[in-house]
């Protein structure tokens, strides 16, 4: 296991969640985002929307979640949600420096759009406020399917979308090199 999901307060979601609905990794949802913004490379807005909606159809794939109701299952799920966070910041940072210029925009674009409704746990965290309106907190709670059988859904997803997006910025850079 390399990485969980969220930047969270591993207390608050048993408030916040069911035991039976936790987040995904978010390196998962940062890697499907560059595949969005460089399969809509010419349009950020577009690539926005869709890396949102791309979040909750990810949250809907049966995927990793641990027991929080123990004080050793926060420690666990507190830290990996740690390195996972890292973990997807440093990706987004590379994605975009790896991504051309003509895709970059979209590509951040998509990005935030499939980690903005991950943003309540940080908040929550740090701040004790979810961010979002209960309407917006019920759809992306309803998406959550997590069981701790689900891993390897979460490790063939991430594999699968960082070979498309390695893919991806490898045609990208000929392209990009072939028109100059």
């Amino acid at each position: 296991m390399f990485h969980l999901a969220c930047l969270s307060l591993v207390a608050a979601l048993d408030r916040v969640y069911p035991a039976h609905r936790r987040p995904m990794f978010v390196t998962n949802h940062v890697l499907s985002g560059v595949v969005i913004g460089r399969l809509l490379e010419r349009r950020p807005v577009a690539a926005f929307v869709v890396g949102v909606g791309s979040h909750l159809a990810l949250d809907m794939v049966p995927h990793w979640g641990c027991e929080l109701r123990s004080a050793d299952g926060k420690e666990l799920f507190l830290r990996y949600a740690k390195r996972d966070g890292l973990l997807g910041l440093f990706v987004m940072a590379c994605a975009a420096g790896a991504v051309g210029r003509r895709a970059r925009n979209a590509t951040i674009a998509a990005m935030v759009g499939a980690v903005l409704l991950d943003a309540d746990k940080p908040m929550i965290h740090y701040f004790g406020r979810n961010p979002f309106p209960m309407a917006v907190r019920r759809i992306h709670t309803r998406a959550q399917n997590e069981s701790p059988e689900g891993l390897p859904n979460e490790i063939l997803f991430g594999v699968s979308c960082a070979i498309a997006d390695a893919v991806l910025a490898v045609s990208s850079r000929r392209r990009d090199s072939s028109t100059l």
